[in-house]
């Protein structure tokens, strides 16, 4: 893509106002997912320390989270442009508002505050900070493409509790749970975020594993995943001595989540449902996370 010869809007389908470019620009980081890992981070700190954590290394955990997000974010546009092109014209590096090389210099960048903050936070947090970024990158650039595409969501949802408590220093051996836990609800989360763009991605030759796998069986598995993950977590209570009190409204949150997300796409059949349900979901996660942890530790 050639750099833009004056600064002025672009015409056609990917067209955007120059009051809106800096607003649009920053699309290229992903922002709901994004602040929704920072809100996160933030959280299960909260829960780990049992009260406010350091500030401190608090405030340096949700930078590195928003750096390495963006990053995770940046590339995935980069190497998605010419399907962006075809399928979302309003993206930035499509539509005009940011060149390749701008945001190739600001993926590097971001990387690299990513890995600085990790190194502040200690060698088993830089590590575990490094695998989620990794496991992110690795599904951008090739394996997105692949029958292995849910493998970095499986990976990285359990990494990041995993990486708050060892960063905080707090490791307690219950949470060794996390990882089919997380597993589940990282297929889940992988599933329903590809839905929306199932059709326009197949026609242009991505072969995921909601590709392979087709809608129907795509949103049946995602949503047996998620219910999966809660039925385990509720029949842990005997065994992990933990307090139900604490994690049933996360729980029947989470339920909630699921039954609506079932429910919208029962009544509407389209790409809005299957993206509302994705929003759902994904902070139906957060609560479920959140509310496990602080029942457990």
């Amino acid at each position: 893509m050639k750099p833009q010869a004056a600064p002025m809007a672009r015409t056609g389908p990917g067209a955007v106002e120059a009051p809106r470019r800096p607003v649009q620009a920053l699309r290229i980081i992903h922002p709901f997912p994004t602040l929704l890992n920072v809100a996160a981070t933030a959280g299960l700190a909260f829960v780990a320390a049992d009260g406010a954590p350091d500030a401190s290394r608090l405030v340096r955990m949700m930078l590195l989270m928003l750096f390495a997000q963006s990053a995770i974010g940046t590339t995935n546009d980069l190497f998605d442009r010419e399907l962006d092109a075809r399928t979302k014209p309003w993206k930035p590096l499509v539509a005009g508002v940011i060149r390749p090389e701008m945001a190739t210099a600001l993926l590097i960048a971001l990387v690299a505050a990513t890995a600085i903050l990790g190194i502040t936070l200690g060698v088993a947090s830089f590590a575990l900070a490094m695998l989620g970024l990794s496991c992110g990158l690795a599904y951008d650039v090739r394996l997105k493409r692949s029958m292995f595409s849910a493998v970095p969501f499986m990976v990285a949802i359990p990494t990041l509790p995993i990486w708050v408590w060892v960063t905080l220093g707090e490791w307690e051996n219950s949470l060794l749970w996390l990882a089919p836990l997380g597993a589940l609800i990282g297929l889940a989360l992988h599933l329903a975020n590809t839905l929306p763009d199932l059709r326009e991605d197949a026609r242009f030759g991505v072969r995921g594993l909601a590709h392979r796998l087709g809608a129907t069986r795509s949103a049946a598995i995602g949503w047996s995943s998620f219910a999966l993950a809660l039925l385990i977590s509720v029949a842990l209570v005997p065994l992990l001595d933990y307090e139900l009190a604490v994690y049933a409204p996360a729980a029947g949150s989470g339920a909630i989540c699921l039954a609506g997300a079932i429910a919208i796409y029962a009544v509407r059949r389209d790409d809005f449902a299957l993206q509302i349900g994705f929003g759902g979901i994904g902070i139906a996660s957060v609560v479920i996370a959140v509310g496990w942890l602080a029942a457990v530790t």
